[in-house]
């Protein structure tokens, strides 16, 4: 049962990464998995087999969320936009008691300073936010293709295998940091879309046993993943670091990132153009999202 439940918080993980405006760490600290993600990839070569028991379950679900549900999660972000949405806001506000627990002590003015860290990152993440979105809607990020065309925008780009690579590196830094929503900076570096749909390229290309087109594809984001996996042990080990040595101060920073969430995540939603029912429905999923956090939450 354990495994299992490991197994869907992978999924989860893994479907909030390719997600736009959601951080699939934030998903991984509220649901208490976090701290021994981060532990089992830092000690990864001094503990193989014990890590490795650690990171199999959330790895496969990721994997499993990324590449099977990736485009019926892109169906259903583009179809059901705020209901969506809202379901992973309540997965996120399921996590915040245990994290209020992780942060705040009994005395009157640790509590006032730890108010005031939480506010401040909030603020400052609403500020990007606002300055990424607008540059989002002001620029251009391969708009306009279709759904076939991702890995050979990516593989005419001048030395697309570096740049690829340090895309990587990126991905994996908002991969590993809480409450960045990495879609929303891919989509800022104009990769967003080419990325996505070359990932979707494979899992076509092999559901019709078209090994030309996976070959073709898949090798375009070879140097992708590579700056993924080297980035995600570099950024675990600065996370974890953090983590050891001021513990209170980064849930405090977390709790802020989870209040911001609301505005990042529903930021571009066309509020004019919202139905009752549809609210009504984003309601309902954001509260089976937060029970489904606590059911999934705890350390164990």
């Amino acid at each position: 049962m354990e495994y299992i439940s490991e197994l869907l918080k992978g999924v989860i993980i893994g479907v909030a990464n390719i997600l736009p405006g959601i951080s699939g760490g934030m998903l991984a600290i509220t649901m208490g998995v976090y701290d021994k993600i981060i532990h089992a990839v830092t000690q990864l070569f001094r503990e193989p087999l014990k890590s490795l028991r650690i990171l199999l379950p959330y790895g496969v679900g990721a994997m499993a969320g990324i590449v099977f549900l990736s485009l019926a999660f892109e169906y259903l972000f583009h179809t059901y936009p705020l209901q969506t949405k809202m379901a992973f806001l309540g997965l996120i506000g399921g996590g915040l008691p245990a994290l209020f627990q992780k942060s705040f002590s009994k005395d009157r003015e640790d509590r006032k300073k730890g108010i005031l860290t939480a506010a401040l990152t909030c603020g400052v993440v609403i500020l990007i936010t606002f300055i990424a979105e607008t540059n989002i809607t002001s620029g251009s990020s391969g708009e306009g293709m279709n759904m076939a065309s991702g890995a050979a925008y990516l593989s005419s780009e001048k030395f697309w295998v570096f740049t690829l690579f340090l895309v990587g590196l990126v991905a994996a830094a908002t991969m590993v940091v809480p409450g960045v929503s990495g879609s929303m900076i891919m989509m800022m570096l104009g990769f967003y879309e080419p990325i996505l749909q070359t990932n979707n390229a494979c899992i076509r290309a092999l559901s019709s046993f078209d090994f030309q087109s996976l070959l073709f594809n898949g090798t375009v984001l070879v140097p992708y993943a590579a700056g993924l996996l080297i980035g995600v042990f570099l950024f675990a080990k600065v996370v974890e670091r953090l983590l050891t040595r001021h513990k209170r101060q980064m849930y405090r920073v977390i709790i802020g990132l989870v209040f911001s969430s609301p505005f990042v995540i529903l930021w571009d939603m066309p509020w004019e153009m919202v139905k009752l029912y549809e609210l009504l429905g984003g309601i309902a999923l954001a509260l089976l999202g937060y029970v489904a956090a606590e059911l999934l939450g705890g350390e164990g």
